[in-house]
């Protein structure tokens, strides 16, 4: 007979904590595994924001190299479009396995409310019920000896899944936040506690405008939205870091106007925070706002979305079809624009814009 720990959940995603209380049951009930099972439908929730095979793999990373953790996939296999309860699961666990023990895994927040679960009096027959603490929730004793919980010796988890998706990214596994950045999940939300609402709004409106220029000219849609989502990410920074990350990382543009140091700043934050690896994402965050002779079509389509987002109050629809239907032309509409617009305002422009725009403008780009 094997003694088994179950651990359900949505898992969206799977924290550090998660796999901290995994492994806290093994040791104090010597269980020989814990099975995370994720949730298809979970009854208490209307929606998952990343989809069963995202919050599946983002699993796998999370133990991988801990042989005894394991996923038990039984409710995402499951194909009837039904929320699922946990009693319909312990039994189809049970009749396949009856020999092993199991013991149900659960925060104090649930096992408090566990009078509530469906047929909850005969789930606490067919398994061990276990509870581990949770910051901000006492245990509700007439309700943990009702249903005999046993409760682990765990220090109180404060973390969730809705703080992760709130930017508290320290609470992740690396692999897991390299995935996540990577097929651009959360970023939204993630990156809205780093800025005042009204650049986060400007910032949702650039990444769906850049993903999709990106789309109508055939280019990597992902790419172009993580990297509108992630463009401006730094640009409220402190000061103080600010200038410690440019005199450590990028020395040669620090003489630059102070306005324009978040290109690179968050190309950092992007890079060494939210562990972005992808070098076109990269160079087009880099490029944004003063753009680059070297820039890709990628950075193209974040340069003009973040010149013609229609959040910036002006009507801008013309110049997007433009770059919808030839990037390349819409880019050098927006150099021009930009150029013809600070001379007539008498805005002062950095040197390096007229190298870029001589190679776009006037020489022609190759």
């Amino acid at each position: 007979m094997k003694k088994i720990g179950l651990f359900g959940g949505s898992f969206d995603p799977i924290h550090k904590a998660h796999v901290e209380i995994a492994m806290c049951a093994i040791e104090q009930l010597q269980l020989d595994e814990v099975q995370f099972i994720p949730t298809r439908h979970n009854p208490w929730k209307n929606q998952s924001c990343a989809n069963a095979k995202e919050r599946l793999h983002m699993i796998h990373l999370a133990i991988q190299g801990n042989d005894k953790l394991t996923v038990n996939t039984i409710e995402l296999d499951d194909d009837q479009n039904q929320k699922n309860y946990t009693i319909h699961t312990l039994e189809k666990i049970i009749e396949k396995h009856p020999n092993n023990k199991y013991y149900y895994i659960m925060g104090m927040d649930q096992a408090n409310a566990f009078d509530k679960w469906k047929k909850a009096k005969k789930i606490s027959n067919l398994v061990q019920l276990v509870a581990f603490q949770r910051g901000g929730y006492e245990p509700l004793l007439d309700v943990l000896n009702q249903y005999h919980f046993l409760v682990l010796n765990n220090r109180p988890v404060y973390a969730s899944s809705s703080d992760v998706r709130q930017g508290h990214i320290e609470m992740l596994n690396p692999h897991v936040l390299r995935y996540i950045s990577s097929q651009g999940l959360y970023l939204e939300t993630m990156v809205a506690s780093r800025m005042k609402e009204k650049r986060w709004k400007h910032t949702c409106s650039v990444a769906q405008l850049a993903k999709k220029i990106a789309k109508a000219n055939h280019l990597n849609e992902k790419q172009a939205y993580i990297a509108g989502i992630m463009h401006d990410v730094a640009k409220e920074m402190d000061q103080k870091e600010a200038t410690v990350i440019m005199q450590n990382y990028f020395p040669e543009y620090i003489s630059k106007p102070y306005p324009i140091w978040h290109q690179w700043l968050s190309r950092y934050v992007s890079e060494h925070e939210f562990l972005i690896e992808d070098p076109i994402i990269l160079k087009a965050i880099e490029d944004h706002t003063t753009a680059s002779v070297d820039i890709s079509l990628i950075g193209k389509c974040l340069y003009v979305a973040d010149k013609l987002d229609p959040l910036r109050g002006y009507d801008s629809s013309k110049q997007i079809e433009l770059c919808k239907k030839d990037i390349n032309a819409g880019f050098r509409d927006s150099l021009i624009d930009f150029y013809e617009f600070s001379k007539k305002k008498n805005r002062e422009i950095d040197d390096c814009f007229y190298e870029i725009y001589d190679y776009f403008v006037v020489k022609g780009e190759k």
